[in-house]
């Protein structure tokens, strides 16, 4: 898929690619050949071109130093994203990002400068796991943990009507993944592009960006630059609810015992035994350690209400601590093509531990909450 955007006094073409498709590969290359641009933008970020290049990720990871610092849903996201590409991509003949590193390739060899124009990987991530609501995390890493569905041809995804199927559904299903991984990123790249000094540039994206790139492409970089200052401004929800949930609890468990022993002891039981049980149930479902077990039990009724601290991350450092991933199992995790592989290999049930056990654990912050409420109001 090749598309050609006019700016005036300067030209854009976007070569869509399907990411795992050795078709995709040849089409980079003679786009490159055959227009001999002075600029190639490619979609890609230093750390992804990095890690392409030398074949390296998650073999190098400390597991632990990185759920210590915050970044297990990142690692958990990452993970269920690459397999699904990864179950398409071992069906066809490249694995998936090389047609990225033939437009570098390409462009070396054709002495044409080059740039990585894509945000960081990392902060993708992150901005996803920000953006999405509870229930959306809910059902992506439960969707994501049942196998089948359709098989799809590759190169369909180029054909425009595909796409458009494609990204409704993403839409609809997961409107925050598709505001992050396709329209701020379209909007992040068409500011790198813009900036650029070049009179016909050719940029090697995925097919899903082409047409939202091109839209971006046509707008002033002053324009784009004022949406990512306003995007900014907005009310930060999830760090309301993440300090204010645990905050309204506690005030509520106080005021239960102000107004008596036995509402009090009520009002603390119910957010104990919720928090204990449900954070414990993550831990069993992810298969984890029994000592990981008993740790969720003792810790999660704490834990909730301090969001510094969460149960699934101390859950998670039990059990890295108990059985920390073998140098074996972290270079096989870059090869799964299948969700379920990830009880059979400890990097995965230790991510699964950190996740499951913050769900329980948050599930009960909500349950608790309007028991209590419930029993302060109506006398329960």
């Amino acid at each position: 898929m090749k598309k050609t955007v006019d700016l005036g006094d300067r030209k854009v073409t976007l070569v869509g690619t399907a990411h795992v498709s050795e078709e995709s590969r040849i089409e980079v290359r003679e786009a490159i050949e055959e227009i001999k641009p002075d600029y190639v933008g490619v979609e890609l970020d230093e750390d992804r071109y990095e890690s392409l290049r030398e074949g390296s990720g998650w073999e190098d990871l400390d597991m632990l130093e990185a759920i210590k610092s915050g970044k297990g849903y990142l690692l958990l996201l990452n993970l269920v994203l690459s397999i699904y590409q990864r179950r398409i991509g071992l069906e066809q003949d490249s694995k998936p990002g090389e047609e990225l590193l033939e437009a570098v390739k390409a462009s070396e060899e054709n002495d044409i400068e080059y740039g990585l124009i894509d945000r960081n990987i990392n902060e993708t991530l992150r901005l996803a796991m920000k953006e999405l609501s509870l229930w959306e995390k809910m059902k992506l890493f439960s969707s994501s943990l049942v196998e089948g569905g359709e098989e799809i041809d590759v190169e369909d995804l180029k054909n425009d009507n595909m796409l458009d199927t494609l990204v409704k559904s993403l839409e609809e299903e997961f409107p925050s993944l598709k505001k992050v991984f396709l329209d701020d990123r379209n909007r992040y790249m068409a500011e790198n592009i813009l900036e650029q000094d070049f009179d016909h540039a050719v940029v090697v994206v995925g097919a899903a960006h082409v047409e939202g790139l091109a839209e971006e492409l046509k707008k002033d970089i002053e324009e784009i630059q004022a949406y990512e200052e306003d995007r900014g401004l907005s009310i930060p929800w999830m760090k309301i609810g993440k300090y204010g949930i645990p905050t309204a609890i506690v005030s509520m468990i106080i005021y239960s015992f102000y107004t008596g022993f036995t509402e009090g002891a009520i009002s603390l039981g119910i957010w104990v035994i919720a928090n204990s049980l449900l954070a414990t149930l993550g831990a069993i479902v992810a298969r984890s350690h029994k000592l990981t077990w008993g740790t969720s039990f003792l810790v999660s009724p704490v834990s909730s209400i301090n969001p510094l601290l969460p149960a699934g991350l101390v859950a998670a450092y039990v059990e890295s601590s108990l059985n920390p991933p073998t140098v074996k199992e972290l270079e096989q995790i870059a090869e799964m093509t299948s969700y379920k592989e990830l009880w059979d290999n400890q990097v995965g049930v230790i991510l699964l531990t950190f996740v499951l056990v913050n769900l329980g654990s948050g599930g009960a912050a909500i349950i608790s909450g309007i028991f209590i409420f419930m029993n302060i109001v109506l006398g329960f």
